[in-house]
Protein backbone atom coordinates (compact mmCIF):
# COMPACT_ATOMS: atom_id res chain seq x y z
CA UNK A 1 0.00 0.00 0.00
CA UNK A 2 2.98 2.62 0.88
CA UNK A 3 4.09 1.75 -2.75
CA UNK A 4 0.67 2.32 -4.37
CA UNK A 5 1.13 5.79 -2.90
CA UNK A 6 4.51 6.63 -3.36
CA UNK A 7 6.01 5.09 -6.35
CA UNK A 8 3.08 3.60 -8.00
CA UNK A 9 1.61 7.16 -8.16
CA UNK A 10 4.52 8.65 -9.50
CA UNK A 11 4.54 6.23 -12.16
CA UNK A 12 1.17 7.40 -13.46
CA UNK A 13 2.06 10.78 -14.40
CA UNK A 14 5.37 9.53 -15.76
CA UNK A 15 3.96 6.57 -18.09
CA UNK A 16 1.48 9.45 -19.49
CA UNK A 17 4.30 11.89 -20.28
CA UNK A 18 6.11 9.11 -22.21
CA UNK A 19 3.30 7.83 -24.23
CA UNK A 20 2.30 11.11 -25.15
CA UNK A 21 5.69 11.93 -25.81
CA UNK A 22 6.00 8.78 -28.13
CA UNK A 23 2.82 9.82 -30.13
CA UNK A 24 4.31 13.15 -30.74
CA UNK A 25 7.62 12.06 -32.02
CA UNK A 26 6.89 8.11 -33.54
CA UNK A 27 4.66 6.98 -35.75
CA UNK A 28 3.40 4.03 -34.14
CA UNK A 29 -0.47 3.00 -34.48
CA UNK A 30 -0.51 1.56 -31.18
CA UNK A 31 0.83 4.12 -29.44
CA UNK A 32 -1.76 6.77 -31.57
CA UNK A 33 -4.36 4.44 -30.13
CA UNK A 34 -3.44 4.87 -26.49
CA UNK A 35 -2.24 8.35 -26.74
CA UNK A 36 -6.35 9.09 -27.68
CA UNK A 37 -7.43 7.07 -25.29
CA UNK A 38 -5.71 9.02 -22.52
CA UNK A 39 -6.97 12.14 -24.34
CA UNK A 40 -10.21 10.87 -23.85
CA UNK A 41 -9.54 10.36 -20.35
CA UNK A 42 -8.40 13.70 -19.45
CA UNK A 43 -11.17 15.63 -21.07
CA UNK A 44 -13.80 13.03 -18.83
CA UNK A 45 -11.29 14.21 -15.64
CA UNK A 46 -11.47 17.87 -16.53
CA UNK A 47 -15.25 17.48 -16.55
CA UNK A 48 -15.08 15.86 -13.62
CA UNK A 49 -13.02 18.43 -11.73
CA UNK A 50 -15.18 21.06 -12.88
CA UNK A 51 -18.59 19.35 -11.56
CA UNK A 52 -15.87 19.35 -7.85
CA UNK A 53 -15.62 22.71 -8.62
CA UNK A 54 -19.16 23.62 -8.96
CA UNK A 55 -19.66 21.82 -6.16
CA UNK A 56 -16.71 23.26 -3.70
CA UNK A 57 -18.17 27.09 -5.18
CA UNK A 58 -21.48 25.96 -4.02
CA UNK A 59 -19.86 24.63 -0.62
CA UNK A 60 -17.89 27.65 0.05
CA UNK A 61 -20.10 30.85 -0.34
CA UNK A 62 -23.39 29.03 0.77
CA UNK A 63 -21.27 28.27 4.01
CA UNK A 64 -20.24 32.17 4.00
CA UNK A 65 -24.10 32.93 3.73
CA UNK A 66 -25.02 30.60 5.99
CA UNK A 67 -22.83 32.20 8.80
CA UNK A 68 -23.25 35.80 7.40
CA UNK A 69 -19.40 36.42 7.28
CA UNK A 70 -18.14 40.33 7.83
CA UNK A 71 -17.24 41.51 4.35
CA UNK A 72 -17.94 38.08 2.29
CA UNK A 73 -21.87 36.73 2.83
CA UNK A 74 -22.84 40.06 0.54
CA UNK A 75 -20.57 38.93 -2.42
CA UNK A 76 -21.28 35.49 -1.76
CA UNK A 77 -24.99 36.03 -2.69
CA UNK A 78 -23.97 37.58 -5.39
CA UNK A 79 -21.95 35.16 -6.77
CA UNK A 80 -24.53 32.00 -6.25
CA UNK A 81 -27.23 34.20 -7.72
CA UNK A 82 -25.38 35.10 -10.72
CA UNK A 83 -24.65 31.10 -10.71
CA UNK A 84 -27.64 29.70 -10.19
CA UNK A 85 -29.45 32.04 -13.03
CA UNK A 86 -26.63 31.34 -15.82
CA UNK A 87 -26.53 28.08 -15.38
CA UNK A 88 -30.72 27.87 -15.08
CA UNK A 89 -30.40 29.86 -18.46
CA UNK A 90 -28.10 27.62 -19.88
CA UNK A 91 -30.24 24.22 -18.88
CA UNK A 92 -33.70 25.42 -19.99
CA UNK A 93 -33.06 28.63 -22.58
CA UNK A 94 -30.06 27.74 -24.21
CA UNK A 95 -28.78 29.66 -27.35
CA UNK A 96 -32.26 32.30 -26.99
CA UNK A 97 -32.21 35.66 -25.42
CA UNK A 98 -32.27 34.50 -22.01
CA UNK A 99 -29.51 32.66 -22.44
CA UNK A 100 -27.16 35.62 -24.22
CA UNK A 101 -28.42 38.57 -22.10
CA UNK A 102 -26.06 37.44 -19.16
CA UNK A 103 -22.91 37.68 -21.52
CA UNK A 104 -23.65 40.34 -23.59
CA UNK A 105 -24.92 43.34 -21.30
CA UNK A 106 -23.58 42.41 -18.25
CA UNK A 107 -20.52 40.03 -18.55
CA UNK A 108 -19.07 42.10 -21.33
CA UNK A 109 -19.75 45.48 -19.61
CA UNK A 110 -17.76 44.40 -16.38
CA UNK A 111 -14.87 42.84 -18.33
CA UNK A 112 -15.13 46.71 -20.83
CA UNK A 113 -15.05 48.36 -17.07
CA UNK A 114 -12.43 46.38 -15.88
CA UNK A 115 -10.29 46.98 -18.50
CA UNK A 116 -10.72 50.60 -18.33
CA UNK A 117 -9.99 50.71 -14.63
CA UNK A 118 -6.69 48.48 -15.25
CA UNK A 119 -5.78 51.26 -18.03
CA UNK A 120 -5.32 54.18 -14.53
CA UNK A 121 -3.33 51.73 -12.92
CA UNK A 122 -0.80 50.99 -15.94
CA UNK A 123 -0.83 55.08 -16.69
CA UNK A 124 0.51 55.34 -13.09
CA UNK A 125 3.22 52.20 -13.39
CA UNK A 126 4.15 53.48 -16.83
CA UNK A 127 4.94 57.11 -15.36
CA UNK A 128 6.94 55.57 -12.38
CA UNK A 129 9.02 53.52 -14.83
CA UNK A 130 9.43 55.97 -17.33
CA UNK A 131 10.94 58.80 -14.72
CA UNK A 132 14.04 59.95 -16.76
CA UNK A 133 16.74 58.59 -13.93
CA UNK A 134 19.49 56.57 -15.69
CA UNK A 135 20.56 55.85 -18.94
CA UNK A 136 17.95 52.52 -18.92
CA UNK A 137 14.96 54.83 -17.92
CA UNK A 138 16.08 57.59 -20.41
CA UNK A 139 16.11 55.34 -23.56
CA UNK A 140 12.45 53.25 -22.33
CA UNK A 141 11.15 57.06 -21.82
CA UNK A 142 11.76 57.62 -25.23
CA UNK A 143 10.76 54.63 -26.63
CA UNK A 144 7.05 54.41 -24.92
CA UNK A 145 6.71 57.83 -26.41
CA UNK A 146 7.58 57.42 -29.84
CA UNK A 147 5.54 54.21 -29.98
CA UNK A 148 2.84 56.13 -28.40
CA UNK A 149 3.19 59.26 -31.06
CA UNK A 150 2.68 56.29 -33.66
CA UNK A 151 -0.84 55.00 -32.69
CA UNK A 152 -1.83 58.37 -31.44
CA UNK A 153 -3.34 60.41 -34.78
CA UNK A 154 -1.63 63.77 -33.15
CA UNK A 155 2.02 61.61 -34.15
CA UNK A 156 1.06 61.85 -37.62
CA UNK A 157 0.35 65.68 -37.58
CA UNK A 158 3.50 66.38 -35.55
CA UNK A 159 6.13 64.22 -38.12
CA UNK A 160 5.16 61.31 -40.30
CA UNK A 161 8.47 59.73 -39.46
CA UNK A 162 6.83 58.35 -36.06
CA UNK A 163 5.14 55.89 -37.70
CA UNK A 164 8.53 54.66 -39.34
CA UNK A 165 10.29 54.75 -36.20
CA UNK A 166 7.42 53.05 -33.87
CA UNK A 167 7.41 50.74 -36.34
CA UNK A 168 10.93 49.72 -36.22
CA UNK A 169 10.91 49.71 -32.01
CA UNK A 170 7.83 47.56 -32.36
CA UNK A 171 9.64 44.62 -35.23
CA UNK A 172 13.17 45.10 -34.21
CA UNK A 173 13.32 46.57 -30.83
CA UNK A 174 10.36 44.36 -29.12
CA UNK A 175 9.81 41.12 -30.92
CA UNK A 176 13.25 39.87 -30.29
CA UNK A 177 12.93 40.99 -26.22
CA UNK A 178 9.41 39.05 -26.50
CA UNK A 179 10.75 36.07 -28.40
CA UNK A 180 13.16 35.99 -25.45
CA UNK A 181 10.32 35.89 -22.59
CA UNK A 182 8.29 33.34 -24.54
CA UNK A 183 11.40 30.99 -25.09
CA UNK A 184 12.54 31.51 -21.47
CA UNK A 185 8.61 30.78 -20.14
CA UNK A 186 8.66 27.64 -22.54
CA UNK A 187 11.87 26.21 -20.60
CA UNK A 188 10.21 26.93 -17.19
CA UNK A 189 7.30 25.36 -18.03
CA UNK A 190 9.48 22.31 -19.33
CA UNK A 191 11.85 22.37 -16.33
CA UNK A 192 8.34 22.26 -13.94
CA UNK A 193 6.34 19.69 -16.02
CA UNK A 194 9.57 17.00 -15.39
CA UNK A 195 9.46 17.88 -11.44
CA UNK A 196 5.98 17.28 -11.59
CA UNK A 197 6.29 14.27 -13.49
CA UNK A 198 9.44 13.14 -11.27
CA UNK A 199 7.38 13.90 -8.09
CA UNK A 200 10.05 16.53 -6.92
CA UNK A 201 6.98 19.23 -6.88
CA UNK A 202 6.33 20.09 -3.51
CA UNK A 203 3.22 21.11 -4.13
CA UNK A 204 2.44 17.65 -6.33
CA UNK A 205 2.16 16.07 -2.73
CA UNK A 206 -0.18 18.99 -1.44
CA UNK A 207 2.38 20.90 0.04
CA UNK A 208 4.08 18.22 2.39
CA UNK A 209 6.49 14.81 1.49
CA UNK A 210 5.81 11.02 2.65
Amino acid sequence: MAFIKTKGFLAVPLIIAVVMFADYFIAVKEVASLAGILRTWALVISSMALGLGVVNLVRVHGKNIYVRKPGMWIFSTVTLFTFTVVFLAGVLAKQSDLWNWPFQHVYTTLQQTMYAATGFYIVSSAYRAFRARNVDATLLLISGCVVALRNAPIGEAIWGGFSVLGDWFMDVGQLPGYRVFAMVTGFGIIAYSLRVILGSERGFYGGRRE
